[in-house]
């Protein structure tokens, strides 16, 4: 077994995470926004869709693969940007970039990331990806993509679902602020947790350092605040035509829920699309993103990349997507709890449960093929 048997699943990892790391890192990693009604669909969603195996076929041999724009990926599961990933575990983002490299997945490094964008790129040259959170200002979005160009990245993930900083109460109520600094509340949390503790005092505390030569550290507060400040109140079509024009490499827009939306972009020439609703963390009356999938009408997943994040914790999961037209799924939190809740290792870890799973549902179900798994395996298709 090439995972550790007393944690056998994401949600193990998760109970793990829990006792090591501070709870408003944690809260900001776990948290949603509102009465996070929108976490608990996304769940519930995923849940509720019936697979109906297929029998008296030879599972011997099963292939977990997909491809995403030209290039071959050892399982249909890659790894969401999270901001402030070193917040979470110090390092997280090196541990992450390397092992996706090592395992060959996707892994998208946040705008938001702790880790400068050159060392992941050289960390991870063949997988990784670079989500952008779109600059107000256009001389620092311009001079943000010849970074990330220059570093090597060949997948640009424009995220669009985020038209004002969320309210999120748990954050309010930690008193998280940017930068980073404990404050008293802080410093009792931290307290509580040593190993984070050494080791953010070992590697430094987090900062947005990719941004570093736009914005005054002064300038910062609360993250939503942020967010707002410095990143477009809404991602428009002409933007997305602009950064289009500019980028020469493959293009994929985030967040979107709409059909409508999710044709508007391809019209404009985007490469792929991942269905998401920022994993419940913007908008709680939003539709989880597996019903948003359902809708996305058949010519759409035939004439571009259609992807998914949020909710995603199991190996099922990920085969429903595939089964509802997603060509590969997305998760952060999974991962987080992997590096978080095991150490090093356990990204790898993470990885492994998710392939096992896979592969035993493909087994189940009776579909050899990860990457031909489709409506038909669904119950009443």
């Amino acid at each position: 077994m090439k995972y550790n048997p007393r944690v056998p699943s994401i949600k193990d990892m998760a109970v793990q995470a829990r006792k090591r790391v501070p709870r408003f890192a944690l809260d900001y990693l776990e948290g949603g926004i509102g009465e996070e009604l929108g976490l608990q669909r996304n769940r519930k969603d995923l849940d509720d869709i019936i697979l109906c195996p297929r029998y008296l076929r030879d599972v011997t041999s099963i292939d977990t693969s997909c491809e995403l724009f030209g290039r071959k990926y050892d399982l249909g599961i890659g790894i969401s940007p999270v901001g402030l990933g070193n917040m979470m575990w110090p390092r997280a983002e090196h541990i992450l970039s390397s092992t996706a490299q090592r395992m060959n997945i996707p892994y998208i490094l946040s705008t938001v990331s702790t880790t400068p964008l050159e060392d992941i790129a050289r960390l991870a040259p063949d997988v990784s990806w670079f989500q952008l959170y779109v600059p107000k200002d256009v001389a620092i979005m311009q001079d943000l993509l010849q970074r990330v160009n220059r570093a090597g990245f060949k997948v640009l993930v424009i995220t669009v679902d985020i038209p004002v900083g969320a309210k999120r109460e748990r954050e309010l109520k930690n008193g998280l602020i940017l930068p980073f600094r404990l404050t008293p509340g802080l410093l009792l949390q931290v307290a509580g947790r040593p190993r984070w503790a050494i080791k953010t005092l070992r590697h430094g505390t987090p900062w947005f350092v990719n941004l570093d030569s736009y914005i005054d550290a002064g300038d910062t507060n609360h993250l939503s605040e942020f967010l707002t400040s410095f990143f477009m109140c809404g991602v428009t079509l002409e933007r997305i035509k602009m950064i289009r024009s500019l980028w020469q490499g493959t293009l994929v827009i985030k967040g979107l829920l709409h059909a409508e939306d999710i044709e508007a972009v391809v019209k404009l020439g985007v490469d792929g699309v991942i269905v998401s609703n920022h994993a419940g963390r913007q908008l709680d009356a939003a539709p989880s993103s597996v019903s948003a999938l359902q809708a996305v009408p058949d010519h759409l997943k035939r004439e571009t990349t259609i992807m998914m994040d949020s909710g995603i914790r199991t190996g099922l999961d990920i085969v429903r997507a595939r089964a509802l037209g997603a060509k590969a799924c997305f998760s952060g939190r999974s991962f987080m709890y992997g590096v978080a809740g095991v150490g090093d290792d356990g990204v790898r870890q993470a990885i492994e449960i998710f392939r096992d799973e896979i592969t035993r549902t493909l087994q189940q179900l009776g579909c050899v093929q990860f990457s031909v798994m489709d409506h038909t395996w669904i119950d009443g298709a």
